[in-house]
């Protein structure tokens, strides 16, 4: 944090910088260093009229100058959301239009929110997060800054929503390697606003500028310019009065000016209510009722609390005009107070008695078209309870469009104005109701009950039951099965039999880890089924397949697709991505096949489901990686991973990242594979499910490439002991290569490969192939050695997907083979040894040779380019010098032309010519010429 504690000031309404040579070196390098791709968050602090203002605008002029984009927007009140994003962008957008950006894509539903132009096109169903929203923030200022960079200047904060506070609080975490700057001005002083710097100060992720007042001879230079004389022709009359009233506050001494000079009053507030009195009675209730409604205010609105209309009422307003009270704003009818202390001191110039009146009028006058701030004039009326009633319903509508904070904050307010009135008060449970929903949007499960608890005890039967079924349903989304299922029995209770009911407490169910939950649940779901609305059938489908996944891959899918038929005949986007999900995630299981998954990902970005693209993406990476395409894993499961960083999805993050761990193993490096699981426990992964698998598809596989069998057997007994005390929710891809390494080691039978055999997780493609070549090896043991080589011949057709659990799987049955006399082990050890030579798995290569020499098999020395040559050549013997005659054969050059080429003698490279004709079967030159053009062609 920077704090400039003897600052210079500057110069308002218009005028240049005076002084503030520090606090312009600051922003000059902030602005600079944004430009190079070192963005952050910059406040602006200090007491009203201190010239936050002229800072801000003196970064957005650095910016312009740089050439980078500039976007600036307001806060006005906290009802107002979103409000000083939203002119921010909308200022930029209105001249260029919303950026092409396809990285904005997935964001486009949350910033419909802010840009018009995309309102049309938000689809239901979409990520409402304020993270997400946040997120997508700041990639459109990264967006609009293209190359260049962004300064995005953000004032009044103290008056901002927060729900926009929030946003900011974002960006001052995720700028820091971003080409964005934001300027922000916050007034200082107890507020939300405040609080978010000063928090920001604390963890110093902000620069923090606070602003004192001017000394002596600022405020005499700052005269000079206002009154446009040299500095020491400034009447000392005016000069004394200035330094003796004006505080030093800069905006002080240009009201002083403004009000001429002469018979200033001792305090600012006297001075305009002084001024007030000289614009006549009517006059004087125009400016004192527009005060009441901000510093921003609707002429019409403020002319009918005051009493002045018509004629009237274009006469007061030009009055006050004059008298630099107020001034015409953007829009038709929209005024402005010139500074905001003059309508706080208008304000605080009233007698209670007036103020409460004028305060009943304009809150009658606004209805229910500003309700913040009718809350505000019912609260300064005395009238609490419609003041109540106002917070309500900002804080429904709040909810409504997502913004859970802000909704929390509105029902807390209105809560506390009503906080002495009786319980039965309508208002007071209409606010408790609402806090209740935005509660369990929130995530905040405990404070939920808490409130669910009162509302219990003081609100109707069918009102209760309501209340607890709520709760029943945030606590499944939190997991708490025991929780929400005491919430379900209080809804029997009260409610009776109902289909959305049964519905909650199957999925509850299906979560209760006890012997008897998947009947029971299934039992729920299906009676769900019989008389629910699209939304309770999906829901009650979703654990009937859920349910089969653990027994019957096939009847999972079933279902499945029935809930993705209803999904899509009711226009319930949230759960069509949800089935395709989850039928992309059976299509991988079966086949690894990743095209629903894709399907579903693009569905999920298209509609802008951030959060559940990612958790798709995170799915995709796994059928990459056992599909062999290693980059294309290591991509999804790393942005993924930063993606859920930014957004502080706690448990998503942890997954990619122990995808990146098992990317690693699969890849053979020990060291990135380490590296990564370190971090990976530091971050707390060793209490997830996923533990398991990061243990079995990850260290296991790590093993097994450094030709480390045994280590790899540990690898997996630590993870499927960690699955048998804790069961995940996933299927596991750790069984199969389990069972076949013990049955290698002598420690599973025909009963271990018959159990899984038979089971969900080996109905799964990567296990079964596991299973398949696990009893080859027990039919080979026993002496079937014709069954043995079927098993082999299904186990190549299952492992036609995953390359890596192919040659793993010839690699490891090869010797067993040969001791037992069956099969073609030295086939399978050469295609085995093929392949980790062309993989680099240099280890697991030496072995599979080591274990053909040990046959008696001969084996060619390997040189580094034989990936180069065709398989079919290769079958044929020809070694990597050999190929790269015959490469040159294709262009008719001599033996010496070609020793040439090679540096070879023109004896070798007849050797080896003659070397090629033996093992191509070809008579001459030109037949074995004819040949190498017909290969490489068909390569």
């Amino acid at each position: 944090m920077v704090r400039l504690t003897s600052a210079r000031t500057v110069r308002l309404g218009g005028h240049a910088l005076v002084g503030r040579r520090e606090e312009q070196a600051v922003i000059r390098a902030a602005v600079a260093a944004a430009g190079e791709g070192c963005g952050g968050v910059l406040f602006v602090v200090g007491e009203a009229g201190i010239g936050k203002s002229r800072l801000a605008a003196e970064a957005a002029r650095l910016a312009t100058g740089a050439g980078q984009c500039v976007v600036r927007g307001r806060a006005t009140t906290s009802s107002a959301q979103y409000r000083a994003l939203r002119e921010a962008f909308m200022s930029t957008l209105r001249r260029t239009g919303p950026p092409g950006d396809p990285q904005l894509v997935p964001y486009r539903a949350a910033l419909s929110r802010l840009v018009p132009e995309w309102q049309l096109t938000r689809p239901p169903g979409v990520d409402d997060a304020p993270v997400v929203l946040a997120e997508a923030v700041l990639r459109l200022l990264v967006s609009l800054g293209g190359g260049h960079g962004c300064v995005a200047v953000l004032e009044d904060l103290h008056d901002a929503d927060a729900d926009t506070l929030a946003v900011v609080d974002y960006l001052v975490d995720n700028l820091g390697q971003e080409p964005v700057l934001v300027v922000a001005t916050v007034r200082s002083g107890p507020g939300a606003g405040a609080d978010l710097v000063r928090a920001a100060g604390r963890r110093r992720a902000a620069t923090v500028l606070e602003l004192d007042r001017l000394d002596d001879g600022e405020v005499r230079e700052l005269a000079a310019l206002c009154l446009e004389v040299p500095g020491d022709r400034v009447p000392e009359p005016i000069l004394t009065r200035l330094l003796e009233v004006a505080d030093g506050v800069p905006f002080h001494v240009e009201e002083l000016l403004a009000d001429g000079g002469n018979g200033v009053p001792r305090t600012l507030s006297e001075g305009v209510a002084a001024r007030a009195d000289q614009l006549g009675p009517q006059g004087r209730a125009l400016v004192q009722a527009a005060a009441l409604l901000g510093r921003r205010f609707a002429a019409t609105v403020a002319g009918e609390a005051a009493g002045v209309t018509g004629d009237d009422l274009a006469t007061c307003l030009r009055l006050a005009a004059d008298a630099q009270f107020v001034r015409p704003g953007s829009e038709p009818d929209v005024y402005v107070f010139r500074h905001a202390l003059t309508a706080e001191a208008l304000r605080g110039g009233m007698i209670p008695a007036e103020a409460a009146r004028l305060a009943r009028r304009a809150a009658q006058v606004i209805g229910e078209r500003d309700e913040d701030l009718a809350a505000e004039l019912w609260c300064r009326a005395g009238d609490l309870r419609r003041a109540a009633g106002s917070r309500s319903r900002l804080a429904r509508r709040a909810l409504a469009e997502g913004a859970v904070s802000t909704a929390i904050v509105q029902a807390e307010r209105g809560l506390e104005l009503v906080k002495d009135q009786s319980a039965g008060e309508p208002v007071l449970g209409e606010l408790r109701e609402v806090l209740l929903d935005a509660l369990i949007d929130a995530g905040e499960v405990e404070r939920a009950v808490e409130l669910g608890t009162w509302l219990d005890l003081h609100t109707t039967t069918a009102r209760r039951a309501t209340v607890h079924l709520r709760l029943a349903r945030a606590a499944a989304a939190a997991g708490q099965w025991a929780e929400g299922l005491r919430q379900i029995a209080g809804v029997r209770r009260l409610a009776g039999p109902d289909a959305e009911v049964d519905a909650v407490e199957a999925w509850l169910t299906f979560l209760r880890p006890a012997p008897d939950r998947m009947l029971r649940a299934r039992q729920l779901a299906g009676r769900a089924l019989e008389n629910g609305r699209p939304e309770v059938l999906c829901a009650a489908l979703e654990v009937l397949a859920s349910c089969a996944r653990t027994t019957d891959l096939e009847a999972s899918r079933v279902w499945c697709d029935r809930a993705l038929a209803v999904a899509e005949d009711h226009g319930l986007t949230t759960w069509r991505v949800r089935f395709l999900f989850h039928l992309g995630v059976l299509d991988a299981i079966h086949d690894a096949d990743p095209a629903r998954l894709i399907l579903a990902h693009d569905t999920a970005v298209a509609s802008g489901a951030v959060v559940t693209a990612l958790v798709i993406g995170c799915e995709l990476a796994v059928v990459h990686l056992t599909r062999g395409d290693h980059d294309a894993a290591e991509r999804c499961a790393q942005a993924a991973e930063t993606a859920a960083a930014r957004l502080r999805l706690a448990e998503t993050r942890l997954i990619a990242l122990a995808l990146r761990v098992c990317v690693a193993a699969h890849r053979g490096s020990r060291e990135q594979t380490e590296v990564l699981y370190d971090r990976y426990r530091a971050l707390g992964g060793d209490d997830i499910d996923h533990a398991a698998a990061v243990q079995g598809l990850g260290l296991a596989f790590c093993s097994l490439l450094e030709d480390n069998p045994e280590r790899a057997w540990q690898d997996l007994d630590r993870a499927i002991a960690r699955e048998d005390n804790h069961p995940p929710h996933y299927l596991s891809f750790n069984r199969g290569p389990y069972l076949l390494l013990a049955t290698l080691a002598g420690k599973a039978g025909r009963a271990e490969h018959d159990e899984l055999a038979t089971s969900a997780h080996g109905q799964a493609r990567w296990n079964r192939q596991f299973v398949t070549l696990s009893r080859a090896v027990l039919d080979g043991c026993e002496g079937n050695g014709d069954e043995a080589v079927a098993a082999v011949a299904e186990f190549e057709e299952l492992a036609t997907p995953y390359p890596l659990a192919h040659h793993l799987g010839l690699r490891l049955i090869g010797e067993r083979a040969h001791a037992d006399g069956w099969g073609r082990p030295r086939d399978w050890l050469t295609a085995a040894e093929t392949y980790f030579h062309r993989t680099d798995s240099v280890r697991l290569a030496a072995a599979c040779r080591t274990q053909l020499r040990d046959m008696g098999v001969p084996v060619a020395q390997r040189r580094r380019g034989s990936d180069r040559i065709p398989p079919a050549l290769r079958r044929m013997g020809v070694t990597v010098r050999e190929y790269e005659v015959l490469e040159l054969l294709v262009d008719r050059l001599g033996n010496k032309e070609i020793a040439g080429r090679l540096f070879l003698s023109p004896r070798t490279v007849e050797k080896h010519v003659a070397s090629l004709l033996l093992k191509t079967g070809h008579d001459d030159r030109t037949g074995l010429a004819r040949f190498a053009v017909r290969e490489r062609e068909s390569g």
